[in-house]
């Protein structure tokens, strides 16, 4: 990573960096047990049954966006940082305290108005049941409370720079949604009992970290100056951070359109965003939550060196995520058919297969961009420019969901990614051309990070994929095997060709690494 100067008075800390790699971890271990989670309810439930809690997920996971973790966590960590002391557990309490009646009235007019939620949702001539899907919308809606609550506790350990809590917690969710599954296999009121129970665990979890160090909320307050200004800035976050649950909801309206898509594509679209979310946790939004809480704390103090870690940021989630998003384009049959027929599909479940490959591909190559615009609409919230990422978020919205009205039916499924993926690399080039001019953002550095990552990342994908071939044909392997040695001896083979190609071109961070300059 860059070296960053400290000015004097300044309190040390360590190294942003460092910090992504704990989310890293916490967010690798989430990931996989999610994964864990739809490879069962690939092998357990049918697909009647998987398609309709899709659905019924579709609107409290739209909240969480709106509410909890995107808007509610992004919001409050700036206005925190800029407390002292017990102002801080006084602020942290009084938002609890707006969170629980905020989603108790949302609870009651959701199970209310259930069924004509869902006529939102489907297509008129839809391949879901709809009566399932409504009885699944009201046993699932309750999580949203609970991943309320554990949003705001994410909040308050980032803003304080301490990472494990919060980046393992979300792996409390994923073993309680496993473990209801596991009991009741094949009903499909499992599904949406377990992710509430899971979200219950997971907001409990974080709060032994936060009473050890002795920054829990202050319960049985309901309001502090400073509500005002975090309220305010949750309403554009709740813009940009809900853009993308609210093409969800286009999305769902196409893929459950019985005149375009089998009944699966509602399930197939959930399990290539799922692998998507993966890669792009891990690898763009876990180091820009670290980055975030760094930029946040040199904001406050007023620090000169703001610039320069947000250019270490983004040349990070580059040499990240621009050789993952190319494996990913490279080997997303394989990963998909590793991944979800390593047990034996449940009834119609091959068709939800065969789609989430279509599915994925272009997914690889939006990767870069969407890891670049979840960091780059952060230093607007740092600074509280708030219009700038509003307008953006609503221009890109109706792009993209004008793209999938016109792609889906010509392309299908991959037509929706292949949208996203033009639609993302626009946003992230306007961020960028922004920053260069609100924030001395370095161009021609980012630029050359990016030539010489994605040459790297290029040259590696292809040389792999080919040798990946090669040897499962030459081995004479078929089936799932074919598949899984292929993912496995591709990825190898990729690694290995990706960082010798990125240290021979010049990488900083990887020459750095070596010890020369």
């Amino acid at each position: 990573m860059t070296q960053i100067p400290i000015p004097p008075g300044v309190p040390r800390r360590r190294s942003a960096a460092r910090g992504a790699f704990v989310v890293m971890g916490g967010t690798l271990a989430s990931r996989l047990s999610g994964l864990l989670r739809e490879v069962l309810v690939i092998a357990l439930f049918p697909v009647r049954a998987s398609d309709a809690f899709r659905i019924a997920w579709v609107v409290p996971n739209l909240f969480r966006e709106l509410l909890a973790e995107g808007a509610l966590t992004n919001a409050f960590v700036p206005i925190y940082q800029r407390l002292r002391g017990p102002d801080r557990r006084d602020f942290a309490g009084a938002m609890t305290a707006v969170l629980a009646l905020v989603n108790a009235a949302l609870l009651a007019a959701a199970i209310l108005t259930a069924p004509w939620i869902v006529d939102l949702l489907l297509a008129a001539d839809a391949n879901v049941d709809r009566e399932l899907a409504v009885t699944l919308l009201r046993l699932t809606f309750p999580v949203l409370a609970a991943i309320s609550l554990s949003a705001l506790a994410m909040g308050v350990l980032q803003a304080e720079e301490r990472f494990f809590a919060p980046a393992w917690a979300p792996v409390a969710l994923n073993a309680a949604a496993i473990a209801a599954m596991l009991a009741f296999p094949g009903q499909a009121s499992a599904l949406a009992l377990g992710v509430v129970a899971g979200g219950v665990l997971q907001a409990i979890v974080q709060w032994p970290a936060m009473l050890r160090a002795g920054i829990a909320p202050r319960l049985g307050r309901w309001w502090h100056a400073a509500m005002p200004a975090a309220l305010t800035l949750m309403v554009p976050f709740a813009f940009t951070t809900g853009a993308r649950q609210l093409l969800n909801v286009v999305a769902q309206r196409i893929v459950s359109n019985d005149a375009l898509f089998p009944a699966g594509a509602v399930t197939a679209y959930a399990l290539a965003a799922m692998l998507f979310s993966l890669v792009l946790g891990l690898f763009a939004i876990s180091p820009a939550v670290a980055f975030y809480a760094r930029l946040g704390n040199l904001a406050a103090e007023g620090a000169t060196t703001f610039g320069a870690t947000l250019e270490a940021g983004t040349r990070f989630i580059l040499l990240l995520t621009l050789p993952v998003g190319a494996v990913t384009f490279a080997f997303a049959e394989p990963a998909v058919r590793t991944v979800f027929e390593i047990l034996r599909p449940a009834a119609g479940q091959e068709v939800a297969i065969a789609l989430a490959v279509l599915a994925l591909a272009p997914l690889g190559v939006a990767l870069p961009a969407a890891g670049l615009v979840n960091f780059l609409l952060r230093p607007f919230y740092v600074r509280q420019r708030v219009r700038a990422p509003v307008a953006l978020s609503v221009v890109f919205t109706l792009l993209t969901a004008l793209l999938f009205l016109a792609l889906a039916p010509v392309y299908g499924i991959a037509g929706l990614s292949w949208a996203t993926t033009a639609a993302m690399g626009a946003q992230a080039l306007v961020l960028l051309l922004w920053l260069r001019r609100a924030e001395a953002l370095d161009l021609g550095a980012v630029a050359r990070q990016f030539a010489r990552v994605g040459v790297a990342s290029v040259v590696a994908a292809a040389g792999a994929r080919w040798t990946a071939a090669a040897a499962v044909s030459a081995w004479g392997l078929a089936g799932w095997w074919s598949e899984a040695v292929t993912l496995a001896l591709g990825g190898g083979v990729a690694l290995v060709a990706f960082l010798a190609l990125a240290w021979a071109l010049g990488v900083p961070e990887l020459r750095r690494s070596r010890g020369t300059t």
